[in-house]
């Protein structure tokens, strides 16, 4: 899952019932949601084989990844709420990605999930209603982000994750990954 974290990171603002100024920024939210992709995507930037997200998708690596944003939301905004909210949410990217892949769960351990990347359409329909229920828990809370509220905001979500389902459909179902060195 990559777009449906997001959602899920708009969703989880929408219910910060504190004040305006006390609430968790978006961008923090929506960063540590989808932190594990990001380390992820920084090992295949530097050529590391990550095999099965073991070393940014595991329940270990999500652990330290979630004190890591965590300790520098709290550093960035004094609140000791915001920096437990990051926390949840980088640990939150674990279940839904069980649900849209194979993970291990710790090192040597088992891989796991139902790896339902391999059709982008079944994909689509598991990550579009996330990404919408987000958005809309997210418009009709107070105190949000006019960019974040906006047609555009939601039409540019749906069209990244469509993207991912027509590029299913040119290059077939999905193989997994697997660490060739």
């Amino acid at each position: 899952m990559i777009v449906g974290h997001v959602g899920i990171a708009f969703g989880a603002r929408a219910l910060d019932r504190r004040e305006a100024d006390a609430r968790a920024p978006l961008l923090w939210l929506v960063a540590a949601s989808v932190a594990p992709d990001l380390l992820d995507g920084a090992y295949a930037l530097g050529g590391y084989c990550n095999p099965a997200g073991v070393f940014s998708h595991s329940i270990p690596a999500a652990a330290i990844l979630a004190a890591l944003w965590g300790l520098a939301a709290f550093v960035h905004t004094r609140s000791a709420t915001t920096a437990l909210l990051v926390a949840g949410l980088v640990m939150l990217h674990l279940p839904p990605d069980y649900v849209t892949g194979r993970k291990s769960l710790w090192p040597g351990g088992p891989v796991v999930g139902l790896y339902i990347y391999r059709w982008g359409w079944l994909d689509f329909i598991v990550e579009a209603p996330l990404i919408v229920a987000g958005w809309w828990m997210l418009r009709r809370a107070r105190f949000t982000p006019s960019w974040a509220v906006s047609g555009l905001s939601l039409a540019a979500l749906i069209a990244v994750q469509l993207s991912f389902y027509v590029a299913t459909l040119a290059n077939g179902l999905r193989a997994l990954f697997v660490c060739t060195r």
